[in-house]
């Protein structure tokens, strides 16, 4: 299991609150460029517990857990202290 940083993220209107976050992206484990994906195949590759994804917030990572909408959407969230956080929206734009 390899462990990815997000530090930007893809929202069609950032400052529209019905707007989801669509693609998140950052360094890539190995230190080799850069990698993006779709929040599906992020969800995804979470629940099958094949990659981990974390926000750093000085030196602690914040990791990203999976949660769905009244709606029935899959969407991602950070997770620390007990409690869902929008640590995302404050990265930059991939």
């Amino acid at each position: 299991m390899a462990d990815y940083r997000i530090d930007c993220i893809h929202k069609p209107d950032r400052n529209s609150p019905h707007e989801r976050i669509t693609h998140a992206g950052g360094p890539k484990p190995d230190g080799q460029g850069r990698w993006q994906d779709t929040v599906p195949n992020i969800a995804a590759f979470i629940e099958a517990k094949t990659h981990r994804f974390y926000v750093q917030e000085g030196n602690t990572r914040v990791w990203v857990g999976v949660r769905t909408s009244r709606a029935g959407n899959k969407f991602i969230q950070t997770y620390a202290n007990d409690k869902w956080a929008d640590n995302l929206l404050a990265q930059q734009e991939c």
